[in-house]
């Protein structure tokens, strides 16, 4: 039963994760790039999407570690098949990919405030409303330009860590 429900924490956090990912690099960042999404809707979306991450970034390796820890019990026994490596694989995708996000979304907030450091950032995220009135704050333009390399980045990290877990689903051999 708690591995039942294990497995259905992390299949849905995966998937709400990587879809909220790919929905931002696939509708909103062209969007923002061209300059036809407001500033402010453009930052509400990346704060969006980095409380996915962060929530996420709980989630998976509580309900992960506890997968590997019923299945495999030592690491030596999960560096022992395909399986396993598909699951380190899999661990280390999603750390790439959890720092792209944080960083695409501090370039991002390092535009508004250049002087933020990682600590209040990490405290602070992305607030939103300091990107709604126009003094100073950076275009939509130049903050999807200095966001894009990262989210594209994680984007692509998304597709491989979907079909990492499409093949462990599937049945790569034990």
């Amino acid at each position: 039963m708690i591995r039942t429900a294990a497995y259905a924490a992390h299949v849905l956090s995966g998937a709400f994760w990587t879809g909220a990912v790919l929905f931002v690099v696939y509708a909103v960042l062209p969007r923002a790039t061209d300059g036809d999404l407001s500033r402010e809707s453009f930052a509400d979306a990346a704060h969006r999407l980095l409380m996915v991450t962060r929530w996420t970034g709980v989630a998976l390796p509580v309900t992960g570690a506890y997968l590997v820890w019923v299945l495999y019990g030592s690491l030596e026994s999960l560096t022992a098949a395909p399986r396993g490596w598909a699951v380190l694989a899999m661990l280390s995708l999603w750390g790439v990919m959890n720092g792209l996000v944080e960083m695409g979304v501090l370039r991002m907030r390092r535009e508004l405030d250049p002087e933020v450091g990682w600590g209040q950032y990490m405290a602070e995220g992305l607030p939103t409303e300091a990107f709604a009135d126009g003094g100073g704050a950076p275009t939509t333009q130049r903050l999807a330009a200095v966001s894009r390399p990262y989210l594209l980045a994680s984007a692509a990290l998304a597709v491989l860590l979907l079909v990492d877990a499409a093949l462990l689903a599937g049945g790569i051999p034990v």
